[in-house]
């Protein structure tokens, strides 16, 4: 990585977008609105964030919405708590955004997604929204540890993700 680019990890579909996997833009080496242009740029119509609000703020980048809303691209938040499986307010917000993004991914769209570093949580919903496509888990699995070789490592992550197929 260098101080001129936000990392963003790439997983072609066969629908002929992509999942970009990444860390929290604003947390790395560039500031929050250059690293939303560079995911623009990139082609995203949309970035889906896992991390908590408190968690955002913390990190200093409590109005990422906003600021990816501001660029014309849609904001889906699905918080997961660290270190977690997904529960209750995964589950509410899965049940709101989750056709809108599928929606998007099976017409060829662009999807970023992080967490704060973009490997735990972002590994395991990028796995879950691939089976969701019709992957078989093991293919998921092995897309996402080739992109991100240390997501899936949680047990309790790939129990959840076990739960889904």
């Amino acid at each position: 990585m260098s101080s001129s680019s936000h990392p963003l990890f790439e997983l072609p579909l066969a629908q002929g977008g992509a999942l970009g996997l990444m860390p929290c833009p604003g947390t790395q080496s560039l500031a929050l609105v250059a690293a939303l242009q560079q995911v623009k740029a990139w082609g995203a119509q949309a970035v889906l964030t896992l991390m908590e609000p408190d968690e955002l703020v913390q990190h200093g980048v409590g109005e990422l919405g906003h600021q990816v809303q501001a660029l014309g691209l849609t904001w889906f938040h699905l918080p997961i708590e660290d270190d977690h499986a997904p529960e209750a307010a995964f589950a509410t917000a899965w049940a709101q955004q989750g056709p809108a993004i599928l929606a998007l991914l099976q017409g060829g769209g662009k999807l970023a997604l992080h967490c704060r570093g973009g490997t735990g949580r972002t590994g395991l919903i990028a796995a879950r929204l691939l089976l969701a496509l019709g992957w078989p888990e093991a293919e998921a699995v092995a897309a996402v540890k080739a992109l991100r070789p240390k997501a899936l490592s949680l047990p309790v992550h790939c129990q959840w993700l076990a739960q889904q197929a």
